[in-house]
């Protein structure tokens, strides 16, 4: 009998746990009681979010690997029992201009937002829907609804984002709850990626008062799952953006 079966200890996986967002869902859920297995290819990152605590357990994924996830996975629910929680973060953010990108860049950036998202879900959720039970927040953006020069490759793949977790949530007809959350910028590392992005973005009016705090888009992704809504527009620019995109 595994130590999961003795404690009966829920189990949440989060892909992207190394820092930013990722790292907030995972402090909050190990304060929660949950054990915590936190994905990444950052492994300085991932040790530091599991040195905040012994709940918080580090695994070394590259989410575009699709047989590397199914073994991390495996190895996950071996360890800690089957997963009740699944929060998927990961992904990187270069601005720029599309024709300042070569194709293999572009495909990259699909390939980690995008196609990583995929893997996962296609890994994990399946089991939560045979068991009908579970929770998963998935993070889109609201890059992917509104157009931005200088973000086109970035708003692309989470346009494919919004676009699988939106259609993923509609044809669910289990007890799984799950969410879609379009944040605007956060202030993490991932906004610092942006550094040749839109240039409001970039300025320091921008960065104090269009960026939120990822506390406070977890905090709005948590309300949302737990009160079974399918989409979060944290802060007052996501709504705002969400608005106009469904009137456009």
């Amino acid at each position: 009998m595994g130590a999961w079966e003795q404690a009966a200890v829920k189990t949440a996986l989060i892909t992207g746990g190394a820092s930013g967002v990722g790292r907030v869902h995972a402090q909050q859920l190990a304060d929660e009681g949950y054990a915590v297995a936190i994905l990444d290819v950052n492994e300085a990152g991932l040790c530091e979010t599991a040195g905040q605590s012994p709940r918080i357990h580090p695994y070394a994924c590259d989410v575009t690997d699709l047989a590397k996830v199914q073994q991390t996975v495996s190895t996950v629910i071996e360890a800690h029992g089957p997963v009740d929680r699944l929060i998927n973060c990961a992904a990187i953010m270069p601005g720029g201009l599309l024709l300042d990108h070569s194709a293999e860049q572009i495909s990259r950036i699909m390939e980690i937002n995008y196609v990583g998202m995929v893997n996962v879900c296609q890994t994990v959720i399946p089991a939560m829907v045979a068991r009908d039970e579970g929770e998963v927040i998935l993070y889109g953006s609201t890059a992917g609804l509104m157009p931005m020069q200088r973000f086109g490759a970035y708003g692309a793949s989470k346009a494919a984002n919004n676009f699988y977790a939106g259609l993923l949530i509609a044809e669910n007809r289990s007890k799984v709850r799950m969410t879609l959350v379009y944040p605007p910028a956060v202030k993490t590392p991932l906004l610092d990626q942006a550094v040749d992005g839109p240039p409001l973005l970039n300025s320091r009016l921008g960065r104090r008062f269009l960026a939120v705090e990822p506390e406070s888009v977890v905090a709005a992704a948590e309300r949302a799952v737990r009160r079974g809504r399918k989409a979060c527009y944290p802060g007052v620019l996501a709504r705002i953006i969400g608005l106009a995109s469904r009137f456009s």
